[in-house]
């Protein structure tokens, strides 16, 4: 199966999925209407109303409920027990880029090191020729790393 065919399957589920709960909606909307609708006849109209807001609002609330409950896990997952490390993550992947020493560094100035990243932001996001100049500095590592990963998918499938 190509990329092109599982891209379209999933963004055409996406699309079906988004209908259907937009068809819901509406089908909610109607049967709080007709309730309503129901309800002013022999009530007030303002008590009609809260009664079926407050209907609407309780079915919401135990939707929440069951799905807070259908996804919550027993046992701690093996990405929990990463994130609930010292060693994050992001530190994991970044290692082997940039070396024991760097990552040290910035774990230990995180201040620094967030300060140092938004303004190198913000002067790549100002200049024009500071960027192409990067842009050329990191083209082929760029290149090197993209035929790494197209080789390395092309391998396993």
């Amino acid at each position: 199966m190509s990329i092109k065919s599982k891209v379209v399957g999933a963004l055409g589920l996406n699309v079906l999925m988004w209908l259907a709960m937009w068809l819901l909606f509406a089908g909610l909307m109607f049967c709080a209407a007709g309730a309503y609708m129901a309800l002013a006849q022999r009530l007030d109209p303002v008590q009609a109303a809260l009664i079926v807001g407050g209907g609407l609002i309780a079915l919401v609330a135990l939707i929440a409920l069951v799905c807070v409950l259908a996804t919550k896990s027993k046992k701690p997952s093996e990405a929990k027990a990463l994130r609930s490390n010292p060693d994050n993550v992001l530190e994991h992947q970044l290692r082997p880029m940039i070396g024991d020493k760097a990552t040290d560094w910035a774990k230990q100035n995180t201040g620094v090191a967030v300060v140092g990243a938004l303004s190198a932001g913000v002067l790549l996001a100002a200049s024009p020729r500071l960027r192409s100049m990067l842009g050329r500095a990191a083209m082929p590592m760029l290149t090197r790393k993209t035929m790494q990963a197209f080789q390395q998918f092309s391998d396993d499938g």
